[in-house]
């Protein structure tokens, strides 16, 4: 018998590289129902552009994380919204 730990046993779960990563916060993203505020991006240190209709949502990356499921999800709060032009 050894003492060896499983990996499981001393890493957090990591998210596969299309699980959700991040969950967007305030503007436009509180009338979002939940399963679209929690999404893959693949660089969370990004911003991130929302397309809605005629304009784009923008969210940045905080600091913050909150937990969903088995792993943490990077919080991204809502910056201000641009308009497409014709």
């Amino acid at each position: 018998m050894t003492n060896e730990l499983a990996t499981e046993d001393v890493l957090p779960r990591q998210p596969a590289p299309t699980e959700a990563n991040i969950i967007l916060r305030g503007g436009p993203a509180e009338d979002l129902p939940d399963h679209e505020r929690v999404r893959y991006v693949p660089d969370p240190g990004a911003m991130f552009k929302l397309p809605r209709g005629n304009h784009y949502a923008h969210f940045a990356p905080t600091t913050e994380t909150v937990a969903h499921g088995e792993h943490a999800l990077r919080v991204f709060r809502w910056t201000r919204t641009t308009y497409v032009a014709e």
